[in-house]
């Protein structure tokens, strides 16, 4: 079986020692370095060291983001129950499929060049289409999902140093172990003048179980790219004060409700609540998408969305 992406092989590098990858016999990739090598699932690079193989996720949520992908739609209740969830998240809930457009549209009046763009923890990719703006592009997740072009591990990215024009990490920060090492990674693999970009959390329910660790404040945002030896360019909040005590509402109590034990008032109260949040949110002046102001540093959100950056070579 040979790679399915082979134009990919000039920018890969073996996890484990950093040397050029080759395609070798029997469906496998191998490192110019210490003979390191690595199989293929179906035509697909699975580069990992210290880190196994997660099965792939499956609930409702990643089956509507396959949809999405597809441009296809599910049928009956669940295309309407899709419809009312994208009518009402807005920017409450970190709605990826608004803000992925709009970090695309901010970084492209930053800059106008274009080139390869890395997108980790993809999983089925709904927004692909918005991040091929920015130039061609890969998927990478530590699972296989039908989008994925390469399976790796953020905290040892399996790309070569200065390689990547962009890197996206949409809502993945928070499950990443070591998230000051992935950054390190970042500012390894982009190229000087490069940007990482993404959404974090600052209050969000505990979700990708056991894999959940880390909610982000500016400032921790921040500190972590200078750590790193990149810069936070800019970030905006996400949902104004009542969606975040509606956020913590939900998570907190509403989720271990007795409602949950009875199918048909689960259903209602997490579309009333998700009504309610949207009105509220809209109510609410500070909440305007996309042009928030910076907040005082005493405000809470339920999180952020950021554009960091590789100081260019002086």
């Amino acid at each position: 079986m040979k790679l399915t992406r082979p134009d990919l092989l000039p920018l890969l590098r073996c996890p484990a020692c950093g040397t050029a990858l080759r395609e070798v016999e029997d469906s496998r990739l191998g490192c110019t370095g210490r003979d390191h090598h690595f199989p293929l699932a179906e035509g697909r690079p699975i580069l990992l060291v210290d880190a196994a193989l997660e099965p792939p996720k499956r609930n409702d949520v990643i089956s509507a983001q396959a949809h999405g992908r597809e441009g296809t739609e599910r049928k009956g209740l669940r295309r309407v129950l899709d419809r009312f969830r994208q009518a009402t998240t807005a920017d409450i809930f970190a709605d990826d499929r608004r803000q992925v457009p709009l970090l695309v549209d901010r970084i492209a009046a930053l800059t106008g060049e274009r080139g390869w763009v890395l997108d980790v923890g993809a999983c089925e990719q709904y927004y692909r289409s918005s991040l091929e703006r920015l130039g061609p592009l890969i998927a990478m997740d530590i699972s296989l999902y039908s989008a994925t072009d390469v399976v790796g591990d953020c905290h040892a990215l399996p790309f070569a140093d200065a390689s990547l024009f962009a890197v996206s990490a949409i809502e993945v920060l928070e499950h990443l172990r070591r998230p000051w090492r992935f950054m390190g990674e970042v500012a390894r693999v982009l190229q000087p003048g490069g940007l990482f970009f993404g959404v974090v959390p600052q209050y969000a329910p505990t979700h990708g179980f056991p894999h959940d660790f880390f909610r982000y404040t500016r400032g921790g945002l921040a500190a972590l790219a200078e750590d790193a030896g990149l810069e936070l360019h800019e970030a905006w909040p996400l949902g104004g004060r009542w969606g975040t005590l509606l956020h913590w509402y939900w998570a907190n109590w509403a989720r271990e409700s007795r409602l949950h034990r009875i199918p048909g008032l689960n259903l209602a109260h997490h579309l009333g609540f998700q009504g309610v949040a949207w009105l509220f949110d809209r109510l609410d002046a500070a909440a305007e998408h996309g042009a928030r102001p910076l907040p005082q540093e005493h405000n809470d959100h339920v999180g952020w969305s950021f554009i960091v950056r590789k100081p260019a070579r002086s």
